[in-house]
Formats: structure tokens, sequence, C-alpha cells
């Protein structure tokens, strides 16, 4: 089985408008694509869902693309999940921001968000991304299934949320690998495969599958490590597919139902080709237990940030000739900006 569903979002390969270019990125040439997987699509959605609310989940945060006050562009939906550390930490999947400079720029991260339709003219906070970390051991490899996919977005202010408490609260310890019990992954992503579905959260129940099943799924599965945890969803007769994850989830949570209180264990990373359409596996996390003294170490303020974001790094990002190929020369036209803005997911402001 290939793994076409990372989940990570706007970056959509254009095809047909100036070949032989491909343009990846949110508006224009990404820096940075999946090794082994230049075209895929990457993004997160809900299969077999049903509508979640923030009050359950209180530690969800929502990625988006927002150029507004450089250019007026900003991205229709969010790009990627994630989940509040603390009120200036947010924790997500390295593969959502990972070399790719408009993502590391321009990210700014709304939490406790219900509906993606509210941005950007709803009455939603939004706060900034200045800082990007993610670990050395990481590799954006596809065909190595995405080891140490686990990032964290450090912000310009603190995020105005009630209550610390409410934020991303680990087990001590993974006994719930054990037996059955009862998890949960929450996000904005597709409802199944290309297919955007709806713009509320969206939870979906999923049962635990032990890696030596999981890496059977998966064609490089022999590359699974013990620091990623996999998940499949019920079956469903409606939809013919299994409950998980899908484009548009990356960096989202995996909660483990604690009694009354859910439990971060894991970080969306990537599934099968189609979305719930494996009967083994649907969802393959990052698990956060494996990586508690990497996070604490870096919210603590003892790491070295992978990418700083400055104003001025934004304005002259925004301002930069834009060429395509070595010989062409020349910038952007506004024709060809245009017509990029449709096809990718960015609009605007009116």
């Amino acid at each position: 089985m290939s793994i076409n569903h990372i989940m990570r979002p706007l970056h959509k390969a254009v095809l047909g408008l100036l070949a032989p270019f491909i343009v990846t990125s949110s508006v224009m040439a990404a820096e940075n694509t999946l090794e082994a997987a230049p075209n895929v699509e990457v993004t997160p959605y809900i299969v077999n869902g049903s509508n979640a609310s923030v009050t359950d989940f209180p530690s969800m945060a929502s990625l988006f693309i927002d150029r507004i006050d450089y250019d007026g562009l900003y991205s229709v939906g969010s790009y990627c999940g994630g989940t509040i550390l603390d009120p200036t930490h947010i924790l997500t999947a390295a593969h959502c921001i990972y070399g790719d400079k408009e993502a590391q720029l321009f990210t700014v991260v709304i939490p406790q968000l219900q509906d993606t339709s509210q941005f950007p003219y709803g009455n939603v906070e939004k706060v900034r991304v200045s800082e990007v970390y993610y670990r050395d051991d990481y590799s954006n490899s596809l065909n190595q299934l995405l080891p140490n996919d686990v990032a964290i977005l450090k912000l310009e202010s603190a995020l105005n949320i009630d209550s610390v408490n409410d934020v991303v609260n680990p087990p001590l310890n993974d006994d719930y690998r054990m037996g059955v019990h009862d998890f949960v992954a929450v996000g904005h992503g597709d409802t199944r495969s290309g297919f955007d579905g709806t713009t509320l959260l969206q939870k979906a129940n999923l049962n635990y599958v032990d890696n030596a099943t999981c890496a059977s799924a998966f064609s490089a599965g022999s590359n699974l490590t013990d620091k990623q945890i996999c998940f499949i969803g019920d079956y469903s007769k409606a939809t013919k597919l299994y409950g998980g994850t899908c484009q548009g989830d990356s960096g989202g949570p995996v909660y483990w139902k604690d009694g009354a209180d859910y439990k971060q264990v894991g970080i969306t990373s990537f599934g099968p080709e189609i979305c719930g359409g494996n009967r083994k596996v649907t969802s393959v996390f990052t698990e956060i237990y494996d990586y508690k003294n990497w996070i604490v170490s870096v919210v603590a303020g003892n790491e070295t940030a992978k990418f700083v974001s400055t104003d001025a790094k934004r304005s002259a990002y925004v301002n930069r000739p834009i060429s395509f190929g070595s010989s062409s020369g020349g910038s952007i036209s506004f024709a060809l900006l245009g017509m990029l803005m449709l096809v990718t997911g960015m609009r605007k402001v009116a």
C-alpha cells in the first residue's frame, strides 16, 4: 500500500499552467517537497466522523496561512492542525512546516476553532508564529515513513486561553497500548479523499492497531518505528470506508479517553493512499510519549529554533521578484498569480 495521504493542506501540484513548471505551494513555488513524492497533496480531515465540540477538546489549534497585512492573501481553510502546549507553544507535525518558507513565515494559529469559515472575518483570535522547532533526526521522506514527525511552533504573543490546565496533558506512560481503549482523532481535514465535506470540527473514534499489523499495510512498512502509533476506525456500510484521518488533519491530535479525561497520545502524520480505504490501518501518528523530554526542553527555551520569522523577512518574501527556471528570469505576472490563487486555495481580501 502506498502512502499518498499525508496530512498537510494547501500545497497542491498545479499542472499545465506554464509547462514544464510545477507549482506546489499555496501561492507560488514551495521550496520544499516531500522526498519520493513531489506531487503528493498534503492536508488533514476526518473520515466517517461526527461534529466535535472544542469545549471537549480545548487543546485543539488550527494553522492558517495569513498574508493579509502584506498583500491581502490568506488560505481559505486551515492547512494543518495542532495542539496547545501552553499559551505560547503549539505542538504539530514537522512535515506541516518543514522547509516550506510560506508556512514558516505566514502561519497564524487560531485556538479552539469550531468552524474554519470564521477565518479571517469571524471573531476569532489569531497569533503569528515566530519560531519553528523540529528535531535533527526528522526525515521528510515518505520512503522512510516520516520518522520523528514532531514540531513545536513558538508564538509572537500569548494566546488568550481560559486556563493553562486545559492544554496538552499526555499520559505518564504508554500503558494505553495494552488491551482495548477508547481513542478519538480530531481535525478539520477532508471527510474523504479529495472531498472537503464540512468546515466544522470533526472527530472519529479509533481502535489501536499493533505496529506489526500496521507495518504490513505499507510497502515501506519495515521503516515503521516504535515511536509511531497506529489506529483504525469502524467500517461504515454507507461510505464503504473505515474511520480515520485524511488530508488536512496533519499535525492534529489523537486522544486517549482516560476515564473522563482526554489525553493526547499522538500527532497525525500519515495514512494509506485512500483515506479510510485500508482494512488494516487508517491513521499513523507520532507518539508524543517518546518525545516528552524534547518537548519540555523546547518549551523551557533550551533548544535552538530551526527558523525564525520576522516582519522584515515576511515583507522581503512578498516583495521578492519571482522567476521560473534558471534561464527564463522575470517576475511572476499578475495574471498567473491570479490563476495560482484560484487553484491553490488562497484568496485576497476584498
